[in-house]
């Protein structure tokens, strides 16, 4: 019942705050009041190629990137689950004498997840759109960062190349998706 109500209080702050408000509150309180995280760039001078401190740079960015979009999907997730659970076929599989966590596992979900594989690829640009912000929050050399250079820098047939990037990673998602 705690753990249901810290997940509602962290869903709706996570849908309620921009990306960057999210990571520099993140950053203030896991890299600096408890210091426990690298708060910025790729790699900590003098450890460049060590795997564990690539990863403790990660956490941060993908915490923050991945929060903001697990909130509407968990809530995607609920209501889609809520309907496949009043369906029919639902009740005939649990009539036939299968336990309920096989019946909403097998069935269920397998029927609940369709629509979250549409609305994923559809969040996918939105997602890209906050990598390019949360990139110069931590300060992480990407394409947003690129994109950033070359605005600032007035080079169209560099930003015109990462727009297609996107675009191409845009349609290839929903591609797959549908």
């Amino acid at each position: 019942r705690a753990l249901d109500s810290v997940l509602s209080g962290l869903s709706l702050l996570t849908i309620s705050l921009p990306t960057f408000v999210l990571g520099l509150l993140f950053i203030d309180f896991f890299g600096i009041t408890l210091g426990i995280l690298p708060v910025s760039g790729m790699a900590t001078i003098g450890a460049d190629f060590d795997p564990a401190d690539r990863l403790a740079h990660l956490v941060l960015p993908a915490l923050i990137l991945g929060l903001s979009y697990a909130a509407p999907l968990m809530r995607y997730t609920r209501s889609s689950m809520l309907d496949v659970l009043g369906q029919d076929y639902m009740v005939t599989a649990q009539a036939k004498g299968l336990g309920r966590l096989l019946v909403m596992r097998r069935h269920g979900l397998r029927n609940a997840i369709l629509p979250l594989i549409t609305l994923f690829g559809l969040m996918l640009p939105d997602l890209i759109g906050g990598a390019v912000i949360t990139e110069q929050i931590f300060n992480w050399p990407g394409m947003g960062r690129l994109a950033v250079t070359a605005s600032s820098q007035r080079d169209p047939s560099l930003m015109m190349g990462v727009m297609m990037l996107v675009a191409v990673g845009v349609v290839l998602s929903t591609l797959v998706a549908d």
